[in-house]
C-alpha cells in the first residue's frame, strides 16, 4: 500500500498547543512518521500474505517455484529497500517523503511478472493487481494517480495479450478453491484497511477544519473587537456603521449615532494608574452592551472615547436611551470597584443620519455635539 505523503513541513492543524513553531513541527514530524510506519507495517504484512497465497499454489502445482521465488525475492527486495529509506531518513530528502511510485513500482511490476511466469495463476494476480492498484488513491498528486491507473491497466491489457490463452482460474480442485477465496478474503481486508484509513482522514480533516474555523473566527474577533472592554473596535464599528448607511440609503429607515467619553479620564489614569484605568474602562464597556440592542453596536472608538451605532433609532429615542446610560454611568459603585474615591461620569453627544451623508461626516457632527457637553459642563447629553 503507498502512503499518504503528509508533508513534514509547516505546522499541523490539529494536535496539542505547542509553545514554539519549532515544537509544533516536531510533533508533526512525529505524527507522521508514527503513521508512515504503521503503513509501511501493513503493506509487508499485504505482500508477505500474498506470498503464502502464492507459495501455496506453488505447493498445489499450480505454479513453478523459481517463479514465486523471484516474485518472493523482487518484492523483499523492495520492501527493504523502501524500509531502509524510512529508517535512514532519506525518503525526507525527496518530493515524495510517503515514496509512493516505490510501492506502486515494486508491488505492480512484482505482480505481473508474475502473472506472464504463471499464467494459471492469472485470476488471482489479476485480483492482486486490481488491490494493489487501488492504492493509486493515495497519490500525491492527480498526475501520479492517472497515471498509475493508466499504466496498470496498459500492462494488465500487454499481459493479457502476451499469456491470454494460458490464463486460469484454480477453482478445478479444492486446494485450489481455498486458495482463491484466500486471494478474495486479502482483497476485502487490503480494501477495508484502505477505506478505513481514509476515513481516519477524513475525520483527522473535519477536525482540522473546525479549529481552522473557530481560529479564523478567534482572529475575526481580535480583528474587530477591542480586547480590554470586549466591544467592537474602530475597524469593526466603522463596518456597522456602513452597513446601517446602506440600509438607510435603500429603505429609508432613520439610525442614530452617539460619541461618548469618559470625563477627566486623564486624572483617574493619574491618580489610579493604568490599572485603575483599565478597570474603569472595562466596566464601561459592560455598561454599554447591558444597556443596547443586539442590533445596536457599541465599540471603544479610541481611549476613552466610545461611539455607538443604534439602528432603526429616531433622534429622540437615542436621546432617552443615552439619558439612561448617563445616569447608570454616574450610579455605578466605583467605589467598590476601583477606588473609595473615585467618581466617574460621561459626556455624550448624538446625532441622526441625514440621506447622502458620509460615515466621517455623521460621526464629526456627533463628535461636536459631544464637546459641546464638555464645553457645558460635562456630565450631559447634547443632541445635534
Amino acid at each position: 500500500m503507498a502512503h499518504s505523503p503528509e508533508k513534514t513541513r509547516g505546522p499541523p492543524l490539529w494536535g496539542p498547543k505547542s509553545s514554539s513553531p519549532l515544537a509544533n513541527e516536531t510533533q508533526h514530524f512525529e505524527r507522521w512518521r508514527k503513521r508512515t510506519w504503521q503503513l509501511h507495517a501493513s503493506v509487508l504484512l499485504s505482500h508477505l500474505y500474498a506470498f503464502m497465497l502464492f507459495l501455496g499454489h506453488c505447493w498445489a502445482g499450480y505454479v513453478p517455484l523459481h517463479a514465486v521465488l523471484l516474485y518472493g525475492l523482487w518484492i523483499g527486495a523492495g520492501m527493504a529497500f523502501i524500509t531502509w529509506a524510512y529508517a535512514s531518513g532519506w525518503s525526507q530528502t525527496q518530493s515524495d517523503p510517503g515514496l509512493f511510485f516505490w510501492h506502486q513500482l515494486v508491488s505492480v511490476t512484482g505482480v505481473l511478472g508474475l502473472l506472464v511466469a504463471a499464467p494459471p495463476v492469472a485470476f488471482q494476480a489479476l485480483v492482486m493487481l486490481l488491490v494493489f492498484s487501488t492504492d493509486g488513491f493515495l497519490a500525491p498528486r492527480r498526475t501520479s494517480f492517472w497515471m498509475t491507473w493508466s499504466c496498470t491497466l496498459i500492462a494488465i491489457a500487454l499481459a493479457v495479450y502476451w499469456a491470454g490463452p494460458q490464463m486460469r482460474m484454480t477453482t478445478d480442485t479444492l486446494i485450489g478453491q481455498f486458495l482463491t477465496v484466500g486471494v478474495m478474503l486479502g482483497a476485502v481486508v487490503r480494501c477495508s484497511v484502505l477505506v478505513t484509513y481514509f476515513r481516519g482522514m477524513q475525520y483527522r480533516l473535519s477536525a482540522s477544519n473546525e479549529k481552522l474555523a473557530l481560529a479564523l473566527k478567534q482572529i475575526e474577533n481580535l480583528v474587530r473587537n477591542d480586547d480590554l472592554t470586549g466591544l467592537a473596535n474602530r475597524r469593526g464599528v466603522m463596518d456597522r456603521l456602513q452597513q446601517c448607511i446602506h440600509a438607510a440609503q435603500r429603505r429609508d429607515t432613520p439610525f442614530c449615532i452617539a460619541m461618548l467619553d469618559i470625563d477627566f479620564f486623564k486624572q483617574v489614569n493619574d491618580r489610579y494608574g493604568h490599572e485603575g484605568g483599565d478597570q474603569v474602562l472595562r466596566a464601561f464597556g459592560q455598561l454599554l452592551s447591558s444597556q443596547i440592542r443586539a442590533t445596536d453596536c457599541a465599540s471603544r472608538y479610541g481611549g476613552e472615547e466610545f461611539l455607538l451605532v443604534l439602528c432603526d433609532t429616531q433622534l429622540a429615542q437615542a436621546g432617552v436611551l443615552l439619558e439612561r446610560i448617563r445616569e447608570s454611568t454616574e450610579a455605578l459603585p466605583w467605589t467598590q470597584l476601583v477606588h473609595k474615591d473615585l467618581r466617574v461620569t460621561c459626556t455624550l453627544g448624538v446625532t441622526q443620519y441625514r440621506q447622502g451623508e458620509t460615515a466621517e461626516a455623521l460621526i464629526s457632527r456627533a463628535d461636536a455635539a459631544m464637546y459641546r457637553g464638555k464645553a457645558a459642563g460635562r456630565n450631559r447629553v447634547v443632541l445635534a
